[in-house]
């Protein structure tokens, strides 16, 4: 039994660890990280439910085959097509309530990036229970799979929720000197999430038609963009502390 546990949690664990040496410059409060690590694991339980939601009281499910569309020249089950972008739109919601439960009220979310690490130690605790799950019904190799693949596409899906959580709760602190103080910080959160959710569910749907390459080349895109965003955010947080300390 300890060995199956391991060979599911440690993949998390590393790419957990990766994502917080991607800054350097600051200590991060570890009890937090896994606390959100955890809550990452039962988000997946929450998703769980949901999913099931859509597929059993919607029309949309994953074998739904009927109605065809075509789309550059490619027969796309629409109904089928539907239900892995509301997959995209749980599964990232599921992650966003752990984010605005344990971390948009804390101290600890003090600067973008903040935003961004967070959402994705959500996100590798979230695939982690994915790979329990994986684990036991295709076996070892499929988890070593996608423990290359598919739990960094998870923390790239969830980084613009994350780093949109981050700007939120800065744009929240300075509220009460502008007229609508509240909707801009809750439009933004919706905003990263919307991104997110796309992503996510678009990553599903290359899947689910076959399009294997497609996703992963889309792995390859959202990975640069979360580094792209994680290098604005690195940049805007030595700013704003560069500031702080010459004020």
């Amino acid at each position: 039994m300890l060995p199956i546990i391991g060979i599911v949690l440690v993949p998390g664990i590393l790419w957990g660890w990766v994502f917080y040496h991607a800054q350097r410059y600051k200590k991060v409060y570890l009890p937090l990280l896994l606390l959100l690590f955890i809550g990452g694991m039962g988000s997946g339980l929450l998703a769980l439910v949901l999913n099931h939601a859509v597929e059993k009281y919607t029309l949309f499910w994953p074998n739904a085959l009927w109605p065809q569309i075509i789309v550059f020249g490619k027969s796309i089950p629409l109904l089928s097509s539907g239900f892995w972008f509301f997959v995209g739109f749980n599964e990232e919601f599921a992650k966003l309530l752990v984010l605005l439960a344990v971390v948009y009220p804390s101290r600890h979310l003090a600067e973008v990036f903040d935003g961004i690490l967070y959402a994705a130690v959500i996100s590798v605790g979230f695939a982690t229970l994915e790979n329990f799950y994986y684990l036991d019904q295709y076996g070892i190799a499929v988890v070593a799979t996608r423990t290359v693949i598919t739990v960094p596409a998870h923390a790239f899906m969830s980084v613009p929720m994350g780093y949109y959580v981050a700007k939120s709760r800065l744009l929240l602190e300075v509220a009460d000197a502008t007229k609508f103080r509240f909707y801009l910080p809750m439009l933004t959160i919706i905003q990263g999430w919307f991104i997110s959710a796309f992503l996510h569910g678009l990553y599903d749907f290359f899947l689910s038609v076959g399009m294997e390459r497609t996703a992963y080349l889309q792995i390859v895109v959202m990975g640069g963009i979360s580094i792209w965003l994680s290098r604005v955010a690195l940049r805007a947080s030595r700013q704003q502390n560069y500031g702080d300390s010459t004020a």
